[in-house]
Order: structure tokens, then sequence, then C-alpha cells
């Protein structure tokens, strides 16, 4: 936070100052699977010095070190970076590439920052659900959900990060919209890191938990999705998000716009699945993709 405090403070930092090309990336395995994708194909294609900064944190603090240009780029998601992002908008776009553009035009009008090709597949959250809970109660829904809880049905425990509990498209939004929200602070939340919701809900020690709907855990541990029935989730499609080092060096973007128009569902599980799962180098996994797709 120090550090992010300096950056803050001394505005938007060169690359010359920093001594080269800054990649961040958020804590959870996907996000960093991409942030070395990212520093594997800057590497192989451009002559620049290619930093590793993944594992910064949290999406606000990824967002606030490239706009600040404490790191160069990150991957951030398209719901996320609608509905956290000041402006902050309300109006839920269903459409995937309609919610890409306005992304991409709000961060290039209100931040002079380049959002660039987006993948594919969409890693929504999810509210994951232990299986045998849902076979005694029958809820399948998150209107089935929000019906057990009103019925006065709070002796439940969910875990999900503090970051979920805060954000609009995340927790309180949720109540909200499925209408369990002057309810919700009876249930039992509990803080813990996304990588470990699945195994706690998949071993019964919680009714449900916030997951996310590419991650392999949901299968390995054989979790029940709840079905998200009134469409609250975004759509969530991961695109580079870039400091206006791009401007300077434009050789940055052409294997960066590579990457994520390659990756569909399939091919982001499987790269999920060998490193949460499997236990392999997540830069090694993302070097062994680009390196089949040709794209190093």
């Amino acid at each position: 936070m120090a550090t992010l405090a300096t950056g803050a403070t001394a505005g938007c930092v060169s690359l010359g100052a920093t001594g080269g090309v800054k990649v961040s990336s958020m804590r959870f395995t996907e996000d960093i699977v991409l942030g070395y994708m990212a520093l594997e194909s800057l590497r192989a294609n451009t002559d620049l010095t290619v930093l590793d900064e993944t594992g910064l944190g949290g999406s606000a603090m990824n967002f606030r070190a490239v706009d600040n240009g404490e790191v160069d780029l990150f991957w951030f998601y398209t719901g996320g970076a609608w509905a956290t992002i000041p402006p902050k908008k309300e109006r839920v776009i269903s459409d995937a590439e309609r919610l890409y553009e306005a992304v991409r035009e709000k961060f290039r009008e209100h931040y002079g920052l380049a959002y660039l090709n987006r993948a594919p597949f969409n890693n929504t959250y999810a509210i994951i659900a232990d299986p045998a809970w849902v076979e005694e109660t029958g809820v399948e829904t998150l209107s089935g959900f929000a019906e057990y809880v009103d019925s006065g049905n709070t002796d439940l425990t969910g875990v999900m990060g503090p970051e979920f509990q805060q954000r609009a498209d995340g927790w309180p939004g949720l109540a909200k919209t499925y209408g369990f929200d002057d309810i919700r602070s009876e249930l039992d939340i509990r803080n813990v890191g996304p990588s470990l919701t699945y195994q706690i809900v998949g071993e019964g020690e919680a009714q449900f938990g916030m997951g996310f709907s590419t991650n392999p855990k949901i299968a390995k541990y054989d979790l029940v999705t709840l079905e998200d029935d009134e469409g609250f989730f975004p759509i969530y499609n991961p695109a580079p998000t870039v400091s206006t080092a791009i401007e300077e060096y434009p050789s940055m973007r052409d294997p960066l716009n590579a990457i994520g128009p390659t990756l569909n569902t399939e091919k982001i599980m499987r790269l999920n699945h060998r490193v949460s799962l499997q236990g392999e180098d997540a830069q090694t996994v993302a070097r062994d993709y680009l390196q089949s797709e040709g794209l190093v």
C-alpha cells in the first residue's frame, strides 16, 4: 500500500523511470495465468524489459496501480470494470460485445487507458452450494435461495472474499436484486480467500459460497452452482488494461491483442486445472499455451 501511495503522488510513471513494463494481476489462478501470458508474449515479441508484478491484489488495487503508472497492465474483466470503476454504472449490459465496447470507451474517455482485445470466455461470479444441503432443501436457484432465507432459514454459513462482500456486482447487489437484503445480515458470512471457498463448501463446513464459473474445483468437489435465474451477474470477459505506456511503446499492442481471442471456456478451464489442481507453475503453463497457439 505504501508503494501504491507513492505512485499515486508521483502521477504517471514512465517506463524509463520504472525500468521496464510492469505486468500485474489479481491474486486468483486464472488472472495470474493471464498475467503471465502477457508477460511471456511481451518478452518474446518485443525488445522491452518486462517485469513480474503478478499477484498484486484485488481489482481496485490493480486498476489504481495502472491508472497512476505504478504498473503498466493487468487483465480486467468487463462486468467488474463496468460496475465498479467510476463513473460506476447501474445499467446492466447483457450483450458481451456492447459491454466490452462500453468499458473500452469509459477507460479511454475518463482515464486515457487502453482496453485491448477481450477473451470470449465468461468467468462470471457464481454462488456455489454443498450438494448435500441442496438435496436436503431443494434449493437450486438464487430465487429459491432467497425464498428459503426469507422464510426464516438464516442459520446458514457462507464463505466469500471481502471484495465480493462490498462490490455492487457482488453480495450486496445480489441480495438487493433477489429480495433478501433486509435479512442478509443474519447469515453467518465468513471471510476466506477465493481459492479456499470450494474446499470449505465441498467439505460441508459451509452451505454456500462465492465461486468463479470457470474454476475446475467446482467439478472436483461436485458442487452445485445455483442458477442465476434473474440474470444478476454480468458477463465477465477479461481484457488487458494498459497504461499510457502503450502510446510510447506501441510494440506492446499486437502481442497483447493476439492473446485474448484464442481463449475459450474449454481452454481456460484446462489451464486453470493444471495450475490449481495439478500444482503446475502458472508461468510455465502460460508459456506452454502461447507456444501451442503459435504466439511465441
